[in-house]
């Protein structure tokens, strides 16, 4: 038996779990939670539920929407890229595989030298294409394996071989962070224990929206 194998087709199936509940998966793309429903509605990803959770390759599919959409796509033009690239290059979750970026206008994909623009029906783009949040992904064997999803500068990510795809910093999931915070430990006691730098469990705690700074003064005043 292939170990090695088996362990890398266990984690390519969990790509496809549910694992986020929708108001968890609104945080992290930072959309309100009806928007997620509002994609989904028109896609063949399902999640129309209530209390229906999203899988890995769902919840970067989300990103990807909901940063096209703030970057001032209509959400009608970003389903149509979305189908144009999901038939043109035979993939289920097109937003999760392909190397795409945005405009604000049109969405493309990188194919060789040329740009693709999907909501035009693949027409070539030969104009500069922008977007901040397709820098957050790290790609790794035709996947977005990996989100940086407190931004491309912050050590928060999700990743699905880590803690089940939970927020980590160097491993340590941001809930035990703030676990411990809630707890009243210091900061310096909680990265020693978890074997991170100080400034990373900062980090951690604000993405899960403590405000060190604001939380010591409210301690100091008393």
């Amino acid at each position: 038996m292939n170990v090695a194998a088996n362990s890398k087709e266990f984690w390519r199936a969990r790509l496809v779990l549910p694992n986020y509940e929708i108001r968890e998966a609104a945080r992290y793309a930072h959309v309100h939670s009806t928007t997620v429903s509002r994609w989904h509605k028109n896609t063949t990803l399902g999640a129309k539920e209530p209390g229906t959770k999203l899988s890995y390759m769902q919840l970067i599919e989300l990103a990807v929407a909901a940063s096209c959409k703030e970057a001032g796509m209509k959400l009608t033009d970003i389903r149509a890229a979305r189908a144009y690239f999901a038939g043109a290059f035979k993939t289920d979750y097109p937003f999760a595989t392909l190397d795409l970026a945005t405009d604000g206008v049109d969405l493309a994909v990188k194919a060789g030298a040329e740009l693709l623009i999907g909501n035009r029906g693949g027409q070539l783009a030969w104009k500069r294409i922008i977007g901040q949040r397709f820098k957050e992904f790290d790609y790794e064997g035709g996947i977005a394996a990996r989100w940086r999803v407190g931004g491309a500068n912050c050590p928060v990510v999700i990743d699905p071989k880590i803690e089940f795809g939970a927020p980590t910093i160097g491993g340590i999931p941001t809930w035990a962070l703030k676990g411990r915070w809630d707890a009243g430990e210091a900061i310096s006691d909680i990265a020693d224990d978890f074997n991170l730098e100080e400034r990373e469990v900062v980090k951690g705690l604000a993405f899960e929206g403590v405000d060190v700074t604001s939380e010591q003064r409210k301690a100091w005043s008393h």
